[in-house]
């Protein structure tokens, strides 16, 4: 039996984990910008397989970021604060975004502590507020982001020219 080269896996798997870009990316398909500073790494991915197989069932609907408490969080693309609270005990703050064709865009941030209120403008790459510390991966603060356009729920990864760097968890 012939052996796989190593190299060849690797380029394959990194092929598969990019992030995929759509028709739907924004209003004028732009790329948005990440939410944190500095390179992502994905602590936690999306898992749409589960979600697509039960909407109601056990899913991880974002990706978790690894990052520190007091980080900056930013806006991705423009949008209006839809809402800020607590939920479970950890802040969240969402923004709505334009969609293509009047799509309804939000994505979510949390645990995210911010100043702003229900109805303040946000530009591309503004800050919204920091990372408090109830959530942890591992042992390191992280962000969680998600997605919902039209009600179901996306991977936010797709939406970034940028690479992202998988953890080792070994």
């Amino acid at each position: 039996m012939k052996r796989m080269d190593p190299l060849k896996i690797c380029l394959t798997l990194l092929i598969a984990l990019l992030p995929t870009f759509s028709a739907d990316a924004s209003s004028s398909n732009e790329r948005w910008v990440s939410p944190l500073a500095g390179k992502l790494i994905v602590g936690r991915t999306f898992d749409g397989a589960a979600y697509r197989a039960n909407h109601y069932g056990r899913a991880h609907r974002g990706v978790d970021l690894l990052s520190e408490v007091g980080a900056q969080v930013f806006a991705p693309t423009d949008g209006v604060v839809a809402y800020v609270g607590v939920i479970n005990s950890i802040p969240i703050i969402v923004l709505a975004h334009a969609g293509n064709h009047g799509n309804k865009l939000r994505t979510t941030y949390l645990p995210v502590e911010t100043q702003l209120m229900v109805g303040d403008l946000v530009r591309k790459a503004d800050p919204i507020g920091n990372i408090a510390s109830q959530s942890h991966f591992f042992g390191k603060a992280v962000l969680h982001w998600g997605e919902r356009l039209n009600g179901e729920y996306k991977n936010p990864l797709r939406r970034l020219g940028a690479p992202v760097i998988l953890p080792r968890l070994s």
